[in-house]
């Protein structure tokens, strides 16, 4: 006998044998035992999760010799031939394949015509989204009132492309992405009852890169089986899939968290003799950054969809909040420059020794000079001054003695003033000293200098910030009112970093791969409940992933506030009396101190 792939021969033959979609098996079986039938299902989904296996396996219900029940025997003639695929009156349609308005009224046509062997003819219409318009139309008034003896099963990947006709008519059942734990259990069963020795570890990794389709996963396994000769070590499974192991990313975070540089670069060094996706590898720190957020923000929500909810734990324990956002920050920016840098383990690299070297409360050294220790000759140059010393200068700067020039030069009398195309001399006169019997607003600037403007000269207007063209005032922009949406939490982080398209009641949000990663269903609901608060409940919302070309809120915001910065750093540098302070005293504005008004 011919050798059956894995996902063919494990392919579920009774609704106790489905693994997942319980919510979707306990409505179809209630319906079954209680003989509430409606003549039309759609089930919808991702691939392999299992749309066309249910459909069988209704068929059986339906069809089965010893009557319509929940448990079809499986041994009567009916049974056997929709198991083997030669039943009668299960006709399968590939509407991929047969588009046309001719086919749709060819199986129109015989609709009316009684079932050859069962109870119910049933036509299972796979990928019924790519029907047209036409055919649509043609099919509708069959799809609302077929003969007694017919039963539609309908099922699509992209229920979004159905007419609002077509799903009215149906019963609508949405199969969810199977969790890597649905999985990886599954796949545990699978090899031990084919006898194959396994790794718990590659069971996980095969887990991840089905991506929610248990077809996949079983098929993977089969690759996974041969490249190993009939074993399954994560090794080799990393190898097969050009990922890394959990292990390998354990260790990253290891040297990461002891703040060990020399073991982080000595990791990286036998991670990339793998010659890995190191944009994988960083969307499997922010995974794991992400997990264990949430176990320090809620305690024991740690999920083990990876089978490592102890490591996450663990390390929840010994990262600090403050450290857990800094390393998610930078394997999202890094993993964005990724694309851009010329070397993809330079990239990675880089993102790394970031996480190393400005973790919060990091020493801040200046780098050595020439990488050599000071000398004596630099300890006698360190008294020496400037060639041009700078002073910080603050709020309510004070004066600051500038080292001695010279000993053969001698200081001027304290009565006698500056000239005044000189500066100050080293010792302080007593015109720079404060008078601190009368009230700081009644010095003046020659005295204590301030970066309080005095009434005259009035300093320059603010200018208005550059800001992105305005919509029409009654119009709702997505990008500046995002905000109204009160989109709060993840979902709202992910929101304001999509672009929005709308063509009437369809809204298409568009997310990069690094957000769309951490998307899942309540996050979906929670946008889409936002958006028909807004708008009616009519809107439906399709979230696409591909490049939002900086048409986000988030960018949007960004953009303001560059420019709200912008405008600050021109009115300090351009104010008379800051000028005045930097000329007389030669200080300088500290970079990075300057903050824009609310």
């Amino acid at each position: 006998m011919s050798y059956q792939v894995l996902a063919r021969k494990w392919r579920p033959k009774t609704f106790q044998d489905m693994v997942g979609q319980e919510h979707v098996l306990q409505a179809l079986i209630h319906a079954l035992d209680n003989q509430r039938l409606h003549h039309a299902y759609l089930f919808t989904g991702t691939r392999g999760v299992g749309k066309t296996t249910i459909g069988r396996l209704l068929a059986r219900c339906l069809n089965c010799e010893s009557g319509v029940t929940a448990t079809p025997c499986g041994t009567c003639s009916s049974c056997q031939e929709i198991q083997e695929g030669r039943f009668v009156d299960l006709i399968e349609i590939d509407a991929a394949s047969r588009t046309g308005v001719d086919d749709m009224r060819e199986l129109t046509d015989n609709v009316q015509y009684a079932p050859t062997r069962g109870r119910f003819k049933v036509y299972l219409i796979d990928e019924v989204h790519m029907l047209t318009n036409q055919s649509f139309n043609a099919f509708l008034k069959t799809l609302e009132e077929p003969p007694e003896h017919v039963k539609f099963l309908l099922a699509t990947t992209d229920p979004q492309k159905l007419p609002v006709t077509v799903l009215s008519r149906c019963l609508q059942f949405n199969l969810k992405r199977m969790t890597p734990e649905h999985i990886a259990g599954h796949l545990r069963y699978v090899l031990t009852q084919e006898q194959i020795t396994f790794e718990e570890p590659a069971l996980w990794l095969l887990a991840r890169a089905a991506d929610g389709s248990m077809r996949d996963a079983l098929s993977l396994t089969d690759q996974a089986i041969a490249f190993g000769n009939q074993t399954l070590n994560s090794s080799d499974v990393s190898n097969m899939l050009g990922t890394i192991d959990q292990r390998d990313v354990a260790r990253l975070v290891d040297a990461l968290v002891a703040e060990d540089g020399p073991a982080l670069l000595s990791e990286i060094q036998r991670i990339s003799d793998f010659a890995p996706d190191y944009s994988v590898i960083l969307a499997d720190l922010l995974s794991l950054f992400h997990r264990v957020t949430m176990e320090q923000v809620v305690p024991g929500s740690a999920d083990n969809s990876l089978g490592d909810a102890a490591m996450v734990q663990s390390l929840a324990r010994q990262v600090s909040a403050e450290d857990a956002q800094l390393f998610y920050q930078a394997a999202l920016m890094g993993r964005k420059d990724l694309s851009v840098t010329p070397d993809a383990r330079m990239g990675f690299e880089m993102t790394l020794l970031r996480m190393l070297a400005f973790r919060p409360g990091a020493d801040r050294r200046e780098p050595p000079a020439g990488g050599s220790a000071p000398s004596s000759s630099d300890s006698d140059k360190r008294d020496e001054p400037d060639p041009a010393p700078v002073v910080e200068e603050t709020l309510t700067p004070e004066p600051q003695p500038v080292a001695e020039q010279s000993t053969q030069e001698a200081p001027p009398a304290a009565d006698e003033p500056p000239m005044p195309e000189e500066p100050p001399l080293p010792d302080e006169p007593p015109e720079m000293v404060p008078d601190y019997d009368q009230p700081l607003d009644s010095q003046s600037a020659d005295n204590q200098p301030v970066f309080e403007p005095e009434p005259e000269p009035e300093p320059e207007p603010e200018p208005e910030p550059a800001a992105d063209p305005e919509p029409e005032p009654g119009e709702f922009s997505w990008e500046r009112d995002f905000r109204s949406l009160n989109i709060v939490g993840m979902p709202g982080n992910l929101a304001s970093n999509a672009a929005m398209s709308r063509d009437g009641n369809q809204i298409v949000l568009t997310l990069d791969e690094g957000h769309a990663r951490l998307l899942n269903a309540r996050h979906e609901e929670k946008i889409l409940e936002a958006l028909r608060n807004r708008f009616g409940d009519a809107i439906n919302v399709k979230i696409e992933i591909g490049d939002a070309a900086g048409n986000t809120p988030a960018a949007w915001e960004e953009r303001q506030r560059q420019a709200r910065q912008a405008a600050a750093e021109s009115a300090i540098q351009n104010d008379p009396l800051v000028k005045s302070i930097v000329e007389r005293f030669d200080a300088r504005v500290v970079e990075g101190s300057i903050r824009p008004g609310k």
